[in-house]
């Protein structure tokens, strides 16, 4: 009985040492595992950025590995360290393959880096049955470039537009709109804001000025600032708004500016709805005398009332007189009469000097001896002095027929 158990206690120490020298020459060839790093920006706002490391492993050993005591530190170009963590490690089983995965969240100091350069050590290993021990150093190195930040940065949707109001024999009063979104995840400021208006030709006509404003990220906000225009860009066939100023970009604590320049066409004011009210309040009188000469002589007294803040310039006036007989009209005389200013805010009176030939006071077929009226039909343009655009208006006036003014 003892034989056998001294025969069985030999067996298994020869197999012991048998296979502890076999496990330690496997362990002598074993295969460093494929190790994959990735540093990836998964996230950048104004104030931070959030970095993702991923290690992957595979193992193609034969038994499993451990990985532990891992550290990556990220420094930027100039060897200042941005970043310093630590990443769990653990077990990967025999021939299988495991992620670690960690984020850290960074801001940068100074200036944005061109690259960071992130060193990961470690060790990994294998222990078989608690007693043979064998590990190797791990040590990786990898370059995450930063210069397609600013590229992934998408310009902002900018919309201009403006607002004309008032008018005054100086100018004419606006108000420059400018609607702006922000598509991206960062905050940006927008600063030193000016737009100049010119008109087809290249003929600089306003200007106005905006306060800078900071645009939240996929936000939408208006800014508005006000402004002088000639009044020759009435007459302008179209207005073209350009926009310049600064774009500040803030990433992870960076400033970072762009140069902006948007530019737009808007439709040039209008006269009639600059006015605040329209000349129309307006009266049309005749004094008539008759001449053995020059026939009747109608003395036209044009009265209109300007309520507006600006002179006006009433120009191009014309005045035809018709002989009114039942519902038949026949023209007897067209004239004109001499230009005139229109004082702002008050009643300005015109007068001019009409004739009709007694030819033309002479009844025709169908006509009465004496016509039951005189029709006077005045025209004009109404505008500002050194502009072109114009308002018509006109006015008609009845009078009776003057049958013993001699003079």
């Amino acid at each position: 009985m003892k034989k056998i158990i001294v025969i069985i206690i030999v067996a298994a120490t020869i197999l012991n040492i048998v296979v502890g020298a076999f496990l330690f020459l496997d362990i002598q060839q074993m295969n460093v595992p494929e190790t994959t790093l990735t540093l990836q920006v998964i996230t950048i706002t104004t104030n931070e950025a959030v970095l993702q490391t991923t290690l992957s492993i595979n193992n193609q050993n034969s038994f499993p590995i451990f990985l532990q005591n891992l550290t990556m530190i990220t420094v930027d170009e100039n060897g200042q360290t941005i970043n310093h963590l630590t990443i769990e490690g653990g077990e990967t089983k025999a021939y299988g393959n495991r992620t670690f995965t960690t984020t850290a969240s960074i801001r940068f100091n100074g200036s944005l880096p061109n690259h960071l350069t992130s060193r990961l050590t470690g060790t990994f290993g294998t222990v078989f049955f608690g007693i043979i021990k064998k590990t190797f150093p791990l040590k990786f190195s990898i370059v995450t470039s930063f210069n397609n930040i600013l590229e992934q940065f998408t310009l902002p949707h900018i919309h201009l537009s403006a607002n004309f109001s008032d008018i005054t024999q100086e100018g004419i009063n606006f108000t420059g709109i400018i609607e702006i979104s922000n598509p991206n995840t960062i905050d940006f400021a927008i600063e030193n804001l000016s737009a100049n208006i010119t008109t087809e030709t290249g003929v600089h006509v306003g200007t106005v000025s905006i306060l800078g404003e900071t645009i939240s990220a996929k936000t939408t906000e208006q800014l508005t600032g006000s402004g002088w225009l000639l009044l020759k860009a009435i007459d302008a066939e179209s207005l073209r708004m350009t926009l310049a100023g600064d774009i500040i970009i803030t990433i992870a604590g960076i400033r970072k500016p762009m140069n902006l320049s948007v530019e737009a066409d808007i439709i040039p004011p209008c006269l009639e709805q600059l006015l605040s009210e329209l000349p129309t309040e307006a009266s049309l009188t005749g004094d008539y005398t008759y001449t053995l000469k020059d026939g009747l002589h109608d003395k036209i007294t044009f009265t209109i009332k300007n309520p507006n803040k600006l002179t006006l310039l009433a120009n191009d006036i014309t005045v035809q007189i018709y002989r009114v007989d039942g519902t038949k009209t026949r023209l007897i005389s067209n004239g004109t009469l001499p230009d005139g200013l229109i004082n702002p805010q008050s009643t300005t009176t015109l007068e001019g000097d009409m004739f009709i030939p007694l030819t033309q006071l002479w009844p025709r077929r169908g006509e009465r001896f004496i016509p039951d009226q005189l029709q006077v039909i005045l025209r004009s343009n109404v505008t500002i002095q050194g502009i072109n655009q114009t308002i018509w208006i006109g006015v008609t006036g009845y009078q009776d027929f003057p049958v013993h003014r001699f003079s």
